[in-house]
């Protein structure tokens, strides 16, 4: 009886020895891969809502590695940027300056700060005939003074109540061209000269030029203009007051105009 008992024992030790020697082991669980995120290029734009993105582009190739754009409070980032120099460019709503497109040194291994970089508001307004207008668009005007082609060393400023860029368009009142050269300066310029001068455009009474003059009548005005930001890197932009008498060709009537524009970005 003990010999069975014994034997039984050895047979039940045996099995459960070959039971855990054969038992497949549970595979562990594979480690999870971080992501490398490498060096990052940080950064903050205000206002906000003003810059729709910033765009990197390498120095040495010229070629653009993509487009961030800010979040609520107006900070961006890129990640995963070889080392190496390149330039931010910032693309803004209309009405805006853009900042100034910045330098950027990429050290491997670390995180670069950029500095602050602020958007311009332009803002503008004028009256006519003791009518006041605050215009809502502050624009740039190439090929167009509100007549016709301006010279090719020209460009226009124009004020109006223009929405084109809004996601539902409407029909403008009124449009004021203030043309002048691109070499512009501070200044004072008379507006009924070939490179300086001033056309209103009213749905309701036509155009207005300062260049006209009526017989008797007093023509013409001035632009003042009161700053330029015009050194590279661009953008650029220009301040100033304008004053003057506007004709018009087939009703033969005049409007008296005067106003201000300040950061209105060429």
């Amino acid at each position: 009886m003990k010999n069975r008992l014994h034997l039984l024992a050895l047979a039940l030790g045996a099995g459960l020895l070959g039971s855990a020697c054969t038992k497949k082991p549970q595979d562990a669980p594979a480690p999870t891969a971080e992501i490398p995120v490498g060096p990052s290029i940080t950064g903050l734009v205000q206002p906000a809502d003003a810059v729709l993105g910033v765009s990197l582009v390498d120095d040495n190739t010229y070629q653009p590695l993509g487009t961030a754009v800010p979040d609520g409070k107006g900070a961006y980032r890129f990640d995963s940027v070889p080392a190496g120099t390149y330039s931010l460019y910032f693309t803004t709503r209309h009405g805006y300056v853009p900042p100034r497109q910045q330098a950027v040194t990429v050290v491997a291994g670390k995180t670069t700060g950029v500095p602050l970089a602020t958007a311009v508001q332009s803002t503008a307004a004028f009256t006519a005939d003791g009518s006041v207008y605050r215009p809502s668009l502050i624009d740039l005007s190439i090929g167009f003074d509100g007549k016709t082609l301006p010279a090719p060393s020209c460009f226009s400023v124009l004020l109006s109540d223009d929405n084109y860029y809004a996601p539902t368009p409407a029909a403008h009142t009124y449009r004021l061209y203030l043309t002048m050269p691109y070499a512009v300066q501070v200044g004072t310029y008379p507006l009924n000269a070939a490179s300086t001068y001033a056309i209103f455009e009213d749905t309701k009474s036509g155009v207005f030029d300062s260049r006209l003059k009526l017989a008797g009548l007093p023509s013409g005005g001035t632009l003042t203009i009161t700053a330029v930001e015009n050194t590279t890197p661009f953008p650029r932009a220009v301040s100033g007051t304008f004053s003057f008498t506007g004709t018009s060709p087939t009703l033969g009537t005049q409007k008296t105009f005067s106003g201000t524009f300040a950061n209105a970005y060429f």
